[in-house]
């Protein structure tokens, strides 16, 4: 652990216990991101394990969930969902995207030498930015997300296991004044759907390729632009607790935005990434429309409640993985997969499975256009 003295931010309680934290080795920093993510996840309260009635409850209904995800699309499904805590979730999240926050530390650790910190008001915090930020910022996200997230598909990247975050699906039954079981069967069908379809070696290998791209195209950016951010004077500051409490009130607005927090800028859109995500959305989301229906009460409800909650998630993930999803992106893929059935019936959609089957950001407007290229000869 890094010395006091070393430390710029030892004299201010809060900016302090971040450092102290996030110090050290690399295990150790990211040690400090998995206890700053279960520390989010839980707000700071004690977790209990997920009830063993719960978890059996949820193994009936992953199990028809399944045959019915087999049924309508084809998909060879994952095995039983796992029931996990919020904690649980926040953990594996955080390393699942491990790999991809190691690769933008490397890219990170040399500043750009056509930019400068000297000015920057939190100079000290730059310096630390690499690896330390990248670990904070990771274990922020993990843990955001966990307070909220349903399964796997919140993260959009691969999990190794399925995992089912079962006290945020009973928080939002209640919420919206649902039946828990019909929106554990909900989840359940679109956990087994998003799995299998990730789990499809070409959309597997594309998707791993876009987002390491993604990563790729950030850089340091330009000294640090904080904008309106009122920063409070360490020498007018008489009392201590309120000057750490407007600290943490403008940091809370830095840590809000990756980009800013990390110090980094993207020139690039990654259009081909967001075309891939909004293909898969809406296919699986078309999956759900075909089974849910046939298994769920109040089905139209529970998928517009669902449909709210998608849009009005986290951006902090979006902006730092690039899986972005604005309601018109949403819209596009939606269009998309009606465009294909309209043409070439459900069995045209199985094409998005073969190699080179997923469509271009021009397709993704014009599905005959798509279906057309792959009748090409090759």
């Amino acid at each position: 652990m890094a010395d006091d003295d070393d430390n710029p931010f030892s004299g201010i309680p809060f900016l302090g216990d971040i450092a102290s934290i996030f110090g050290g080795n690399e295990e150790q920093l990211w040690e400090g991101a998995r206890q700053a993510a279960n520390q989010l996840a839980t707000g700071g309260k004690l977790e209990h394990n997920v009830d063993p009635v719960e978890r059996h409850r949820l193994s009936e209904i992953s199990r028809v969930a399944e045959l019915h995800v087999a049924h309508v699309a084809g998909l060879q499904v994952a095995p039983q969902l796992e029931p996990v805590t919020r904690s649980g979730w926040a953990t594996s999240a955080l390393e699942t995207i491990r790999p991809l926050m190691d690769r933008l530390s490397e890219r990170l650790k040399q500043p750009d030498p056509a930019s400068t910190t000297a000015q920057d008001p939190f100079a000290g915090l730059l310096a630390m930015m690499s690896p330390m930020t990248v670990a904070m910022t990771a274990g922020m996200m993990a843990g955001h997300l966990a307070t909220s997230a349903f399964g796997n598909s919140d993260l959009m990247i691969p999990m190794p296991r399925v995992l089912i975050v079962t006290a945020n699906i009973a928080e939002f039954a209640n919420e919206w004044s649902l039946d828990v079981d019909d929106v554990m069967l909900w989840v359940a069908i679109r956990e087994h759907t998003m799995h299998a379809v990730l789990a499809e070696p070409d959309i597997r290998e594309q998707l791993d390729r876009l987002l390491v791209e993604h990563v790729d195209g950030f850089r340091r950016g330009d000294p640090m632009d904080f904008g309106e951010l009122e920063l409070p004077s360490l020498d007018d500051a008489s009392d201590p607790q309120q000057l750490q409490a407007q600290f943490g009130e403008q940091l809370q607005r830095i840590f809000g935005n990756p980009e800013l927090l990390l110090g980094v800028t993207r020139d690039e859109q990654q259009t081909h990434l967001e075309t891939l995500i909004c293909v898969l959305t809406a296919y699986v989301d078309d999956v759900v429309a075909q089974a849910g229906p046939r298994l769920i009460g109040g089905f139209g409800a529970l998928s517009e409640a669902v449909r709210r909650r998608a849009l009005a998630g986290a951006d902090y993930a979006d902006r730092l993985l690039g899986v972005r999803l604005t309601a018109e992106a949403r819209d596009r893929g939606d269009s998309f997969i009606a465009g294909v059935i309209e043409r070439a019936g459900r069995e045209g959609l199985a094409r998005l499975f073969e190699p080179g089957g997923l469509p271009t950001p021009n397709e993704l407007v014009a599905p005959g256009l798509w279906l057309a290229r792959l009748d090409l000869p090759l």
